[in-house]
């Protein structure tokens, strides 16, 4: 089946037809070229226009194909200071544009004792700084919901100030955003290789044509692993599933999930559910976006599992994704310390959503300031080469 030929997921259809279709002519170059239309491929691009900065993006599919329009759309701000939405709202409310960016909260039920107490630990050292977080019994659950749960889920951990979005609307309205910046974007467009010129310039072959590079940065999940060979043993793909219920009742007004997300669910504006996770069934170790039927499965029968007299329902549509994730579970952020003026940011494990913004607007600045990292050393690239990573055995 050919990209074209795919059906289209439903966070990409909510915005059919395309607002970026590849375009016939191909620019020459430009100070920094972007492989990569998902959410961090945008937001560099982003930050890179605002600061003044001559970029091009070239995305092999359409924006926001990959893992950024195939995820749920909770958004869900850790501790660490990249996840704090302030600068979220800030563009949002900047560039003027709205992909559904909602405070709904966001209820995480524990399928067994031990996640329970998992729960209330957490809750325990939350530091007073932080949002909210409480753990409530399965009364309370239940009580909040306004549902009877499965006798086996003991207990949950409420966070209020959970946020849901419609994720492929937040990169192309970030997109549109760019490209009043004045960033060139080239969709249909696949990056194949990256060629040294003799003078040491940087070219960039596509399936349209050549450009010319200043500084390139790869913004493209796993196949950043194609164009950098040394992290093919730091950055693996994992396959994520997900599907689409027929329109319900209101029954779950905030974001939800099982445990640490083995399973997650949210209600959609026209009562869809959307609901993904239950990869331990798969019977599979591919790693690619063709559906696991048993995984499929257990996505379908959760729900009424769950809970009670749940309604009966249609599947709408169901789709795969594939997410990037390191060996370490932080992100690569920085420059690429084996290719002069070639830049990553991937490596997000499925939590790309919170940090998106900020960190495209880290790696702008470190472009701009000449760090080699952006935002903190703790993401530098760096730490996948093979000696650093023994070194810290």
């Amino acid at each position: 089946m050919t990209d074209e030929e795919r059906p289209p997921t439903p966070w990409l259809a909510a915005s059919d037809p395309d607002p970026f279709p590849a375009p016939q002519e191909l620019p020459s170059g430009a100070d920094v070229v972007v492989i990569g239309g998902g959410l961090m491929g945008v937001s560099t691009a982003y930050w890179i226009a605002r600061r003044g900065g001559s970029v091009l993006l070239l995305e092999a599919r359409r924006l926001a194909w990959g893992a950024s329009g195939r995820n749920a759309g909770i958004f869900l701000a850790g501790l660490h200071a990249m996840e704090d939405d302030t600068v979220l709202r800030k563009v949002l409310s900047e560039e003027g544009f709205d992909p559904g960016y909602r405070r709904t909260g966001h209820l995480a039920l524990a399928s067994s004792a031990e996640v329970w107490e998992q729960f209330r630990a957490e809750v325990a050292r939350r530091p007073e700084t932080a949002t909210p977080l409480h753990a409530l019994g399965r009364k309370g659950c239940a009580d909040l919901l306004g549902m009877p749960i499965a006798p086996h889920f003991a207990g949950g951990r409420w966070m209020p100030d959970g946020h849901v979005i419609q994720p492929a609307l937040l990169v192309r309205g970030l997109a549109a955003a760019s490209r009043r910046h004045g960033a060139r974007i080239r969709t249909g467009t696949r990056a194949l290789r990256l060629v040294r010129d003799r003078d040491a310039g940087l070219r960039v072959r596509t399936t349209r044509g050549t450009v010319r590079a200043g500084h390139v940065v790869y913004a493209c999940n796993t196949e950043v692993t194609r164009f950098c060979p040394t992290l093919r043993r730091f950055v693996r793909p994992v396959r994520g599933q997900v599907l689409q219920t027929s329109a319900l009742p209101p029954l779950f007004a905030p974001g939800m999930a099982v445990d640490f997300g083995s399973v997650y669910w949210r209600q959609a504006p026209d009562g869809s559910i959307v609901i993904g996770g239950c990869r331990s069934a798969s019977t599979s170790d591919h790693a690619d976006e063709h559906l696991d039927p048993p995984v499929q499965e257990a996505l379908e029968s959760f729900l009424p599992g769950a809970f009670a007299g749940f309604p009966p329902f249609e599947v709408r549509r169901r789709w795969a994704g594939v997410m990037d994730q390191t060996a370490d579970g932080k992100p690569l952020i920085g420059a690429v310390p084996w290719g002069n003026r070639q830049w990553v940011i991937a490596g997000f494990g499925g939590h790309g959503l919170p940090p998106g913004i900020a960190a495209g607007r880290g790696l702008a600045e470190a472009m701009d300031t000449g760090r080699r990292t952006g935002l903190e050393p703790a993401f530098d690239p760096a730490r996948a080469l093979p000696g650093h990573q023994e070194g810290k055995r």
